[in-house]
C-alpha cells in the first residue's frame, strides 16, 4: 500500500531536485553576466577623471592609468560576449556600447596622450565631448543592466511557477489515491501526506508570488522533510542572489556606500517628500583635499584604502536615516533630511574636523592624516529645485578649495556672481 507514495515521494524529490538545478543555473548565468557589466560601469566612472589630470608632470602616470582601465574595460566586454545568454538583444546592445566605447577610447587616448600647445586650446572641448559621450554609454550600460535583472526576475518567476504546477499535479494524485484508503487510514494519511504537501503547495506558491522569505516548517523526519529542507536552501539561495544583485545595483563596489545612481534616486525622494511635507532637506559635497598627491606617493591601493576609511567615517558622524554615497572619485555626497541649516553645519564641522583629526590607516605601518572641502546647501532656504540644491552644494565646495580646503563653505558664501 505504501509504494505508490514512496514512489511519488521520490518522483517529488527528484522534481525538487530539477527545480533546484535549474534556478541555480539560471542564478549562474545571471551573475555571470551581471558582474562583469557592473565592473565595466564602475571602471568607466574612473576613467572619467583621468582625462581632467592637467599637469605636465603626471601625464605618463595619466596615460598609462588610462590604457590600464581601458584594457580592462575591454577585457570585460570579452568575458560577457564569450558567454551565452538567453535575451535576445543582449549581444546586439553589448556590441553597440562596445563600439561606442572604442570610439570614445581613441578620444581619450588622444587628450591623455597629448601635451603641445596647440592641442591644450582645443582640450577643454575635447574633455567635455568625452564625458558627454561617456555619460551615454554609462546610460547604455545601466538600462541594459536593468533589463537582464528583470530578465533574471523572470526566468526566476517562470521556474517557481513550473515547480508549483508539478507540485498541483503531485497532490492531486496522492489525493485520489488516498480516496480509496480505508476510513480507518484516513487520518493518518491526512496526517502523513496531506499535510507536508499541502505546506509544500504553499511555499511554492509564496515563491512564485516573490515571497523568497518564506521557509517551510515540518516536524516529520522523512522525504517530506527533505523536500522541505531542499525547498528551504533552494529558497535561501534565491533570497541571497537577489541580495547580491541589489547590493550590486545600488552599492558602491569600494566602499560600500551608496553609489551614483542610487544617489540621484535618494535626492529625488527626499527633495520631493520635504516639497510635500514642508519641511528642510540639506545636501553635503566633500572632496578629500590634495587626494591625487596621495595616490602619487603611496599608490592607488593607498588612495582606496584611505576612501574606504572616510567612507565609514561618514556613515559614523551622520545619522541612521541620512544618505552617504559615492559622488565620484575622491568625492563624496550626503542627504540629510528633515535637518536645518543650523544642524546641517554642525553635521559639516564635524565631519570636516573629523577627517583631520583622525588618522587614516593605508597599511599595517602607515598611517596619515588627510584633511576635507565640504560644501552645504539646503532647501528651501537656499534654494527651490532639486537641481538648484546640488548645484549650490557644488559651487560651495568649490569655494571651499577655493579658499585654501579644509573648511566648510555655505551656499550663502557663494559669490554673488554664482549661477543659481
Amino acid at each position: 500500500m505504501l509504494v505508490p507514495f514512496l514512489l511519488l515521494a521520490g518522483g517529488a524529490l527528484v522534481s525538487f531536485e530539477g527545480a533546484i538545478d535549474s534556478f541555480e543555473k539560471q542564478e549562474n548565468v545571471g551573475l555571470e553576466e551581471l558582474f562583469p557589466l557592473a565592473r565595466i560601469e564602475g571602471l568607466m566612472l574612473d576613467i572619467s577623471g583621468v582625462v581632467n589630470v592637467e599637469d605636465t608632470a603626471s601625464k605618463k602616470v595619466s596615460v598609462a592609468k588610462f590604457k590600464k582601465t581601458a584594457a580592462d574595460i575591454n577585457y570585460n566586454f570579452k568575458i560577457i560576449l564569450t558567454r551565452p545568454s538567453q535575451l535576445p538583444e543582449r549581444n546586439e546592445s553589448i556590441y553597440r556600447i562596445q563600439e561606442e566605447w572604442n570610439q570614445l577610447e581613441d578620444l581619450g587616448l588622444e587628450i591623455v596622450g597629448s601635451s603641445s600647445q596647440a592641442y591644450k586650446a582645443d582640450k577643454t572641448a575635447k574633455i567635455s565631448e568625452f564625458q558627454l559621450k561617456l555619460q551615454e554609454i554609462l546610460q547604455n550600460v545601466q538600462e541594459l543592466n536593468y533589463r537582464l535583472i528583470a530578465f533574471q526576475n523572470t526566468e526566476n518567476l517562470r521556474q517557481a511557477q513550473l515547480v508549483r504546477g508539478r507540485v498541483r499535479l503531485l497532490v492531486a494524485i496522492i489525493f485520489l489515491l488516498a480516496l480509496t484508503i480505508a476510513v480507518i487510514c484516513a487520518y493518518a494519511l491526512s496526517r502523513s501526506i496531506l499535510v507536508p504537501l499541502y505546506r509544500l503547495q504553499e511555499g511554492v506558491k509564496h515563491l512564485a508570488d516573490g515571497n523568497l522569505k518564506y521557509r517551510i516548517k515540518l516536524k516529520t523526519q522523512d522525504e517530506f522533510s527533505r523536500l522541505a529542507n531542499t525547498f528551504n536552501a533552494m529558497a535561501g539561495s534565491l533570497e541571497q542572489s537577489q541580495t547580491d544583485l541589489e547590493r550590486l545595483a545600488t552599492l558602491d563596489g569600494l566602499t560600500e556606500v551608496y553609489n551614483r545612481r542610487e544617489f540621484n534616486r535618494w535626492l529625488s525622494v527626499e527633495f520631493e517628500r520635504s516639497r510635500r511635507d514642508e519641511h528642510p532637506v540639506s545636501l553635503i559635497m566633500v572632496d578629500l583635499d590634495h587626494f591625487k598627491q596621495l595616490n602619487d606617493t603611496y599608490g592607488h591601493q593607498a588612495g582606496d584604502e584611505a576612501l574606504c576609511c572616510v567612507a565609514q567615517l561618514l556613515r559614523k558622524e551622520v545619522r541612521p536615516g541620512d544618505i552617504v554615497s559615492r559622488y565620484g572619485g575622491e568625492e563624496f555626497a550626503i542627504i540629510l533630511p528633515k535637518s536645518s541649516v543650523e544642524d546641517s553645519v554642525a553635521v559639516a564641522h564635524r565631519i570636516r574636523r573629523e577627517i583631520a583629526i583622525q588618522p587614516i590607516r593605508i597599511s599595517s605601518e602607515d598611517r596619515i592624516h588627510l584633511t576635507a572641502s565640504l560644501g552645504l546647501a539646503t532647501f528651501p532656504s537656499d534654494v527651490q529645485s532639486e537641481e538648484a540644491l546640488l548645484r549650490k552644494a557644488d559651487q560651495a565646495l568649490f569655494q571651499a578649495k577655493k579658499l585654501g580646503r579644509n573648511r566648510v563653505c555655505l551656499a550663502t558664501e557663494v559669490s554673488r556672481s554664482s549661477p543659481g
